[in-house]
């Protein structure tokens, strides 16, 4: 198991395809990356999945992620820089897995 994976939007996959992330996909709404995540987490290869915060903050699928000990799923800001997230996935992830809520 190794190895880092990206799932964003077309301008922020071409800027970590130029930094030499060979591991990039490409979606164009939260729909396509719920079916990339899907199989990224299917594959079971990665150890790192970053998602740009714009989709993390849509997709639907927490508790998939939760279930499964890798990838760690990390959001990064895509091209048009950070946004306030709804909810902070790695606490939420947290919660769900140990029933216990983190506060910082």
């Amino acid at each position: 198991m190794s190895g880092i994976a990206l799932v964003a939007d077309k301008n922020t996959v071409t800027c970590f395809k130029l930094a030499g992330l060979s591991e990039v996909y490409s979606v164009e709404d939260a729909k396509g990356a719920e079916k990339c995540l899907q199989t990224l987490l299917e594959k079971g290869n990665l150890r790192i999945v970053l998602v740009s915060e714009r989709l993390i903050n849509q997709i639907q699928i927490f508790d998939q992620i939760a279930a499964h000990k890798t990838p760690l799923i990390i959001p990064i800001p895509d091209i048009k820089g950070p946004i306030t997230l709804k909810t902070d996935l790695m606490i939420e992830l947290i919660k769900r897995k140990t029933g216990i809520e983190v506060k910082f």
